[in-house]
Order: structure tokens, then C-alpha cells, then sequence
């Protein structure tokens, strides 16, 4: 186990200053962090109003107070910042010399560094977003979350892609309400970085809403293939993302798997279902 675990938070005028961000931190090597994670604007100020006594976002408030005033020098505005959340891992002075890359980095992106509660306070969103999602079905709301890896080159034209699919096949669909679509970087690769989007539907009155937000999902996951991400980043085929198989391995491809597979299991015995298989 690493003898110290520290958090940190960097705030930035933009995604695309943060991407930028991420992309440099992705190229510090083994003086890279434990973890950071890019949070797109909707998913930060989703954080702040979901702010409560010293709990999971109560500890964001003293923090944020205190960068107040930069947020204002700093010409950072309210429907644009977003915010990345680090966690850093391993000897105090290991740590101490990420820091010092991350705050050099964050000088060059036009970041200032947020402090460890802000920080601390996104992971725990993570940790607690699940039930959240459990609780506003109580209220009528549906969501999940879905992730790809999607090469450096292009995430900007992937995100804004996929954004765009999912509101506008919400749109199309004449549903209740705005969607809640938004979107963060979690893990950063030499060659691109994983992306988890979360869509959300009001589904009051609303026919069948898990076939419609199946379709919707369906839809935007064709959006990503065709704008370079990948079927899934570790999340697997499995039964949903099965029909859109074809759209990854070729038909020769899926026929040597359906052979290997006849020829190690031919009574089934596994009764494999899944991916190609489904």
C-alpha cells in the first residue's frame, strides 16, 4: 500500500483547455498521478448544486469559496470551467514532486489548482453516483452511463459528436423535458483516453422508457465508432453492444471465432451468449 494518498483539483476555462491539460499530465511517465479525471462543465456544476453539510460535496464549499475571486480575475465563467480531479499515491516525496508538475502544468493550461477538498469531494461523487441514479428513478428519471477509448487526435470531435446524437435522437423522440448529457476523461493512455458519458431522460409518461433509452444509447454508440472510439474501453460487448459487433470485426473474423468455438465447446457447455456469440 503507498505510505500517502493526497488529493488535488485543478479548475480550467474550458474542455478544451483541459483536455489539453490531461494530455500533457498523460506524458509525465512515472511522475504521472495515481489517477485524474477531467470533468466536463454540466457534470462539475452538477457537483456544486449537489453540495451538502461536510458530506461528499459539503467539503467542496470552503474551497471553492476561496477560489472565488481568482474564478473572477480569471475571467472563468460559469457554463464553460470545469474541473480535474487527481488523486495522487505513493512516498511523501514522490508525491511532492507530481504536485510540482501539476501545478506547472496547470500555470500553462490558464488552470489554477482548486486544493485537496475539492478534489477529494469529486471522487467521491464517483463512489456515491450510482445511487444517485437509483434514487432519481424514484422521481422519474433515467440514466447510465457508458464508456469507449478514443484515440488523442480525436476526443474533442468524439465528445462533441456524441453529445450532439444523444439530444438530438432525444429531440427527435419528442421526450419530456432536456436530457442531462454530460461526459468526464477518467484514464489517460500514451495513445488516447477513456471517456465515460452519462445520459439522462425524464421518462413521465413515457412508453417502454428502457427500450427508448436502449435505442438512444444504441445510437450514440454508433456515433462513437464512426468518430473513432471504440466499442467499449472495459465495460465488454456483452448482450447490448452485441449487435453492433459487425461494425467492429469483419465477417471472416467473426467466422474463425464461431470455428474456435465449435471446435473447443461443441455441445455448448459454456452456453456462451455474448459478444459475437450472441
Amino acid at each position: 500500500l503507498p505510505t500517502v494518498k493526497e488529493y488535488q483539483s485543478v479548475i480550467l476555462h474550458n474542455f478544451d483547455d483541459g483536455t489539453r491539460f490531461v494530455k500533457d499530465v498523460a506524458k509525465l511517465g512515472s511522475m504521472k498521478p495515481a489517477s485524474i479525471r477531467l470533468l466536463d462543465n454540466t457534470q462539475f456544476r452538477l457537483g456544486q448544486a449537489m453540495k451538502w453539510d461536510r458530506s461528499f460535496f459539503g467539503a467542496m464549499k470552503s474551497s471553492l469559496m476561496k477560489t472565488y475571486a481568482n474564478l473572477k480575475v480569471g475571467e472563468f465563467t460559469p457554463h464553460d470551467t470545469v474541473c480535474a480531479t487527481i488523486t495522487f499515491e505513493g512516498s511523501l516525496p514522490e508525491i511532492e514532486i507530481q504536485q510540482k508538475y501539476i501545478k506547472t502544468l496547470a500555470l500553462k493550461h490558464g488552470g489554477i489548482c482548486a486544493g485537496s477538498e475539492v478534489g477529494r469531494a469529486g471522487y467521491d461523487m464517483t463512489y456515491a453516483i450510482a445511487y444517485i441514479r437509483d434514487f432519481a428513478m424514484t422521481y422519474g428519471f433515467l440514466a447510465e452511463s457508458f464508456e469507449t477509448f478514443v484515440p488523442w487526435s480525436k476526443v474533442a470531435t468524439m465528445i462533441v459528436a456524441t453529445k450532439n446524437r444523444l439530444r438530438k435522437e432525444h429531440s427527435d423522440r419528442a421526450l419530456p423535458g432536456r436530457p442531462i448529457v454530460t461526459c468526464r476523461i477518467t484514464q489517460l493512455y500514451d495513445e488516447g483516453v477513456c471517456v465515460y458519458f452519462y445520459f439522462c431522460m425524464n421518462f413521465k409518461n413515457v412508453l417502454n422508457p428502457s427500450e427508448v433509452f436502449s435505442e438512444i444509447e444504441l445510437a450514440a454508440r454508433r456515433e462513437i465508432l464512426s468518430k473513432g472510439g471504440s466499442l467499449s474501453h472495459h465495460h465488454g460487448i456483452g448482450k447490448a453492444r452485441a449487435a453492433l459487433m459487425d461494425h467492429v470485426n469483419s465477417s471472416d473474423l467473426k467466422n474463425v471465432f464461431t470455428k474456435i468455438k465449435e471446435a473447443l465447446d461443441p455441445e455448448n457447455i459454456f452456453g456462451v451468449k455474448n459478444g459475437t456469440f450472441a
